[in-house]
């Protein structure tokens, strides 16, 4: 006859939960190593809605993720992607932000900790170099990927503009030089 097994909920729950982080630290690795840039922020001080707000703004006006979580579930995320070196920086109530777009999400994260005091970044890293603070906020006062490829299009235009131009006034002069010598020969 076999045995009966008798779990009680606690003890159920600390299997869900095991199971909840296992899964949680898988799905952000892939995160992360599809991903080129990692900024590590520290938020202590900031409550439920301002970390909301931060989480809207950085959706809203990026191609970011932006996550707050466990120190030690990061750490285990982020230890076979382009961002291990950064695991000394997990200390204390850390937030993330990872994209393949450094310049906007650098921007966003650079003003929120402008405009709010208790938010401060901590460091990244793009592909396997670490950033320092201050390369980052160099990062964010460079143009965003949109406004490069506008200004891309804004010089092809006015180029192919410049070109029907030159090729309308070259198509004019010559025939006024014709027209003149036509004209000199009667």
């Amino acid at each position: 006859m076999g045995k009966v097994f008798f779990y009680s909920d606690s003890i159920i729950g600390v299997f869900v939960q095991r199971a909840q982080k296992q899964e949680f630290v898988k799905e952000f690795n892939s995160d992360l190593k599809s991903s080129e840039f990692l900024l590590v922020a520290d938020y202590k001080g900031l409550n439920v809605s301002e970390i909301s707000s931060l989480r809207n703004e950085v959706k809203n006006n990026s191609d970011s993720n932006f996550k707050v979580a466990k120190n030690t579930l990061v750490k285990r995320a982020i230890k076979d992607t382009n961002f291990k070196n950064l695991e000394k920086l997990f200390v204390g109530p850390t937030s993330v932000a990872y994209s393949n777009d450094p310049v906007s999400t650098s921007k966003v994260l650079v003003k929120f900790a402008k405009e709010n005091e208790n938010f401060k970044i901590l460091g990244g890293a793009m592909g396997d170099k670490e950033l320092s603070i201050e390369d980052i906020k160099n990062l964010a006062t460079l143009p965003s990927l949109d406004e490069i490829r506008a200004k891309i299009v804004g010089l092809l235009v006015a180029n192919q503009t410049k070109f029907v131009s030159i090729l309308s006034t070259n198509q004019s002069n010559i025939v006024r030089v014709i027209k003149n010598k036509f004209e000199n020969q009667n």
